[in-house]
């Protein structure tokens, strides 16, 4: 064995994935196969309100939800899983969450978003991880109902959110399908990783249309420096360079990877490797995930996790030498675990504050960037 691979204790990363797991399964697995629990959320309860529900956590708070990107990172997280174990059971828990995810679906190909603040917006985001839901069920179970769903989403995506020109060559997908807002490439880079997944799921390449124009999109905003803006200004709405950059940074750079690694577009390739260089600076020398460009805190461990995940992804596929970065982070995970095997969400928001609830999203996000962790002792 390499001594690179050796940077990482991938036996430990195995270990705090199952303790992971088995918090997620114990305490958020609903009994139909869901999984929900509080979220950190948007507005005024990201700004404000979960500090007070953190601080008064024993409190019966009626704020479970069901984000269908914690539905998409908990699918992944059990096939993941199965491989890593041999346990097929991991498989079954993947097509039953699968199959909530297909039920709640409208007719239209779309699904309610979660939060109250946005209850009437379609978002792209959400739609994209229900549709890469069915995708990975489907890719285990061969149940057309599965594709078929994901076809309805595409469709939707496609003819109802729509596009903004970011010039004659490339257009960015919109966030929602009936509200107004700038570039945003977050959107585009889990567009084109759906867009690759439905193409090869159903051999037809039509589901491709659209992604040669998005992936130039992020080309041409993505600066000198490897890192894609937050949003871009347009006719709906202003632009921002920076916020939480490594975080989003890091699962645009897993979006691509994944989309790069179904199409082989050379462009995609170049965009990734420019990724992969910013987040090479995207860690403390604690091995906290910086949480901007500008400050280092708050402290947020999946900020952390997605950053890890991210240099491991980018060292495996040959782009540089980042394992040993990522080492640094994958280590301060393993040391913040808490006893039940969950993670506090933020620590030091305001220079005092800390939300330590369990939040089903953010800890699946989590358990993914572990196993990729763990996924080593198998090399």
């Amino acid at each position: 064995m390499s001594q690179k691979s050796q940077t990482i204790d991938h036996a430990s990363c195995k270990q705090a994935a199952l303790r992971l797991h088995n918090h997620l399964r114990t305490r958020h697995l609903r009994d139909d196969g869901a999984i929900v629990g509080p979220d950190p959320g948007v507005s005024l309860n990201l700004r404000a309100t979960r500090f007070i529900k953190s601080y008064m956590r024993a409190l019966p708070w009626r704020d479970t939800l069901y984000y269908l990107q914690a539905q998409a990172y908990w699918i992944w997280d059990n096939i993941e899983l199965a491989k890593l174990t041999g346990d097929n059971e991991h498989v079954q828990t993947a097509l039953r969450c699968a199959d909530v995810v297909a039920g709640r679906q409208t007719d239209e190909g779309w699904w309610h978003y979660p939060q109250a603040e946005w209850r009437n917006r379609v978002a792209t985001v959400e739609g994209c991880f229900g549709s890469i839901c069915l995708l990975m069920a489907f890719e285990q179970s061969s149940d057309q109902r599965l594709l078929d769903a994901a076809k309805r989403w595409y469709e939707f995506m496609v003819d109802k959110i729509g596009f903004q020109d970011y010039d004659s060559e490339s257009k960015a997908i919109n966030y929602f399908s009936n509200v107004g807002r700038g570039l945003v490439p977050n959107n585009s880079t889990l567009a084109v990783w759906m867009s690759a997944v439905l193409a090869k799921a159903s051999g037809e390449e039509k589901y491709l249309e659209h992604c040669p124009a998005m992936v130039r999109f992020l080309a041409r905003c993505q600066t000198g420096e490897g890192e894609l803006p937050y949003v871009l200004k347009s006719e709906y709405g202003p632009g921002k360079l920076h916020y939480l950059c490594f975080q989003y940074n890091a699962f645009q750079f897993l979006d691509m990877c994944e989309y790069y690694l179904i199409s082989k577009d050379e462009v995609a390739l170049q965009i990734i490797k420019g990724l992969a260089e910013f987040l090479s600076n995207g860690l403390t020398a604690q091995g906290d995930a910086r949480h901007d460009c500008e400050t280092e805190k708050p402290v947020m461990h999946y900020f952390t996790a997605a950053v890890c995940g991210a240099l491991m992804r980018a060292d495996e596929i040959g782009l540089g030498d980042y394992a040993k970065i990522a080492a640094r982070g994958y280590r301060r995970l393993l040391d913040v675990q808490k006893p039940d095997g969950s993670f506090d969400y933020s620590l030091g928001d305001y220079g005092f504050l800390s939300d330590r609830r369990s939040y089903p999203r953010n800890q699946s996000m989590i358990l993914r960037h572990l196993l990729i962790g763990a996924f080593g002792e198998l090399q």
